[in-house]
């Protein structure tokens, strides 16, 4: 049929849309980490982390006001489904974005990318050992090539007396790839033992998730995270120098790569949507060379290995080809 051939088509587009924009977003968040009052202040990620998920509810929340559909996100959060995509935030919000934008600061853009993309396949490794799922032969070749990969990117040789902390990047990359991989398994894990009744089903889509997660992130990180690592000083400083407007700005690209992604998912399933969101790496890689940042060989190879392990790991051929006769 012509309509859902036009559907496939959307869906690959916003596939697409969502790797570019977190690639630009990840690039963009690493320059504004160069700003000269960010410079000195061990807390500029978690600054950073304040401001771009506080920017990106406020995107979110403008929108469902704007559709006078606001009013769900909050009875959304009242009920078992929404209650553990709160907790799930805790763990994919604050410790995976902080542990990326620590590995951004670190590591660089397209190192701490490239290999932050391999949560999908760590996700999955804990979903066969905790809910008991099946993999299959092709996913366990794709999740390995993809670990391959990130061990490579990892251990490489790269100049210290640019990357004094490297090796710390990495670290804190990981941590982000625990993360997000623990906050998808915590979804699971909601979608599959939790039962619902007619008072929580409320017909909540999943922008109301996201706006949850977003505004879960943004009152743990000003609750807690920013007085203990005493980031408020700083915080105003971005605020008075009008630094605020460039975060704001990049925060639209981190909703508009969620809004995407979940429309993705819609168009075309998750292991596309998945696939597609990998290349994030290769789009962060492009982008940096783009703004001056050096990319070597060994950075673009083992970037590409990583992203075709994610794509092998998420992409059922066959699925793939039913779709698009289906779409014919």
């Amino acid at each position: 049929m012509e309509t859902s051939k036009k559907n496939f088509k959307k869906g690959i587009l916003f596939g697409i849309l969502v790797g570019l924009a977190w690639g630009l977003d990840t690039v963009l968040m690493s320059k504004i980490g160069g700003f000269k009052i960010f410079l000195n202040s061990k807390a500029t990620p978690l600054v950073q982390a304040f401001f771009h998920d506080g920017f990106c509810f406020i995107w979110l929340a403008l929108l469902l006001l704007f559709k006078k559909d606001l009013t769900k996100t909050f009875q959304l959060m009242k009920t078992k489904k929404g209650k553990v995509t709160m907790m799930a935030a805790l763990v994919g919000a604050p410790v995976g974005m902080s542990g990326y934008l620590l590995g951004v600061k670190y590591a660089s853009a397209p190192y701490a990318s490239s290999i932050s993309v391999i949560y999908p396949g760590v996700g999955a490794i804990m979903s066969y050992f905790i809910l008991k799922e099946k993999l299959s032969l092709r996913s366990v070749i794709g999740i390995i090539i993809s670990l391959i990969g990130s061990a490579a990117l990892g251990y490489s040789k790269v100049d210290l007396n640019m990357y004094p902390q490297f090796y710390k990047g990495i670290a804190f990359v990981l941590l982000a790839v625990i993360g997000w991989a623990s906050e998808g398994v915590i979804i699971g894990y909601a979608m599959k033992k939790i039962n619902t009744n007619e008072e929580d089903d409320i017909e909540a889509k999943p922008i109301h998730f996201l706006t949850v997660r977003y505004l879960v992130s943004f009152v743990a990180y000003g609750l807690v995270v920013l007085p203990i690592v005493k980031g408020y000083t700083l915080a105003g400083e971005v605020i008075s120098t009008g630094t605020i407007f460039y975060l704001a700005a990049i925060a639209t690209l981190g909703a508009i790569t969620y809004l995407s992604w979940y429309k993705a998912v819609d168009l075309i399933g998750a292991a596309m949507g998945t696939a597609l969101n990998s290349t994030a790496a290769f789009w962060a890689v492009i982008f940096s060379g783009l703004m001056g940042t050096k990319i070597t060989p060994y950075l673009g190879f083992w970037c590409f290995v990583i992203v075709l392990g994610v794509m092998i790991f998420a992409v059922d051929p066959k699925e793939v080809f039913n779709s698009k006769n289906k779409a014919a």
